[in-house]
């Protein structure tokens, strides 16, 4: 979840008979900005090339939602449950929380990280929680989805005694091109969203231009990231077609192969998302 701002346009579509699945590997369908357009909005989707869906939960109000939301699209919904660094002055039930990440259909645990924004929660109330959210996940086998801003170094401090046993993805990675290979060597996935296909987003576009191919994967975090043509609240599942077209500009590629890449790198970290 990050707040963005930008102009308003629609969806692209991608022919069918050249189409390879996409996956937007995180979105909060769960929030309350799509309670009355799912329907349209996964139409649109799937007629952008998306598949499927990860959203993860983040607050204790919005499990419930989540668990709702996978048990009415099973096919294209795919659920994971975490408590999000800017909620977790709110109280918090670790054992509901553990009942549902332990659902059978539950992809990961998240979304989880660290926020060190001025207006987040002090850095020694939010570290306790994202360990012991990486202590469920490591102990029931299933991998991460990590928020992190302005608090990389502490991250990787809280991971490195993980490695081996945790593997995950940074979401909508902004750490740069140089501190990514270190969270690379834990065993982690780089995901790049609507930030960049940002016009002026050289960093984004340095770093997506660097990542090995094996570590990529895509999302929109909708409806909270703007893509260069989309207001962040008009972001849907659909919009992943976008960041994938500007990581096949900027990587070389065609959009095709783009998409067979990271939907393999997904459906290798998710391995509990049948294949498509």
């Amino acid at each position: 979840m990050t707040r963005s701002t930008n102009p308003t346009a629609g969806c692209n579509s991608y022919s069918p008979s050249k189409r390879y699945p996409l996956i937007d590997t995180h979105c909060h369908l769960n929030d309350l900005a799509f309670s009355t357009t799912l329907p349209e909005v996964i139409g649109r989707a799937k007629a952008a090339g998306v598949c499927a869906f990860i959203v993860p939960a983040y607050d204790m109000g919005s499990l419930e939602r989540t668990a709702i939301l996978a048990e009415r699209y099973p096919d294209f919904v795919f659920p994971a449950y975490g408590l999000h660094p800017w909620f977790i002055n709110e109280p918090l039930d670790f054992p509901i929380l553990h009942s549902y990440i332990s659902l059978n259909n539950t992809v990961a645990v998240g979304e989880i990280g660290l926020d060190f924004s001025p207006e987040c929660p002090p850095a020694d109330i939010q570290a306790p929680v994202l360990i012991r959210q990486l202590d469920m996940a490591a102990a029931l086998g299933f991998p991460v989805l990590i928020h992190c801003r302005k608090a990389y170094d502490q991250l990787y401090e809280i991971l490195k005694p993980y490695k081996g046993k945790l593997r995950g993805v940074l979401h909508s990675y902004s750490g740069g091109k140089e501190g990514m290979a270190r969270f690379i060597d834990l065993d982690f996935y780089i995901s790049f969203s609507g930030s960049v296909t940002r016009r002026n987003a050289r960093k984004y576009h340095k770093t997506a231009g660097a990542v090995p191919p094996d570590r990529i994967i895509l999302e929109t975090d909708a409806p909270f990231i703007a893509t260069e043509s989309t207001v962040a609240s008009k972001v849907e599942p659909c919009h992943v077609l976008d960041v994938a077209q500007k990581i096949a500009e900027i990587r070389g590629l065609t959009l095709s192969e783009v998409c067979r890449v990271s939907t393999g790198n997904a459906l290798r970290l998710f391995d509990r998302i049948p294949a498509l």
